[in-house]
């Protein structure tokens, strides 16, 4: 789990990935809410590469943040990182993301697990951008 101390790679990690960074006091937020969040670094060999910052409303998850350091991209940790969130954390619940309609290798991760495609949010992002609402419903079979 995510700790106040890993606050200072975060937001390092944060300001190197986004041209509209989150601020350091959004992400201590974040890190110092104890209700309604899950906060998960990424480490290999005890250093971060990664983070995610969700909200829990009863059966429903909002994804803020899913990242990977750019020296890590494009090499599977995104798919590890978020294959192993859902597995332990969020298998039972309907989640909900936001991603820019450009950032392409993020789309595709998205549907790849499931995720599909439910509204377009015009100039969504405070540099113009549209956002691309997605879900993944709980999947619940019932055999008749």
């Amino acid at each position: 789990m995510a700790k106040l101390e890993d606050l200072d790679f975060i937001f390092e990690m944060e300001k190197r990935i986004f041209n509209q960074p989150w601020t350091k006091e959004s992400i201590q937020n974040e890190l110092n809410k104890s209700n309604n969040t899950l906060n998960i670094i990424a480490e290999i060999n005890e250093k971060i590469i990664g983070y995610f910052f969700s909200h829990i409303f009863g059966k429903e998850v909002h994804i803020l943040n899913l990242v990977i350091d750019i020296p890590f991209q494009h090499k599977g940790f995104g798919k590890i990182f978020l294959n192993r969130i859902i597995k332990e954390h969020l298998k039972d619940v309907n989640i909900f993301l936001e991603v820019k309609r450009t950032n392409l290798p993020a789309i595709n991760l998205y549907l790849s697990f499931g995720f599909q495609e439910i509204n377009i949010r015009k100039e969504y992002y405070s540099d113009g951008e549209d956002a691309i609402e997605m879900v993944k419903k709980v999947s619940n079979y019932v055999l008749v």
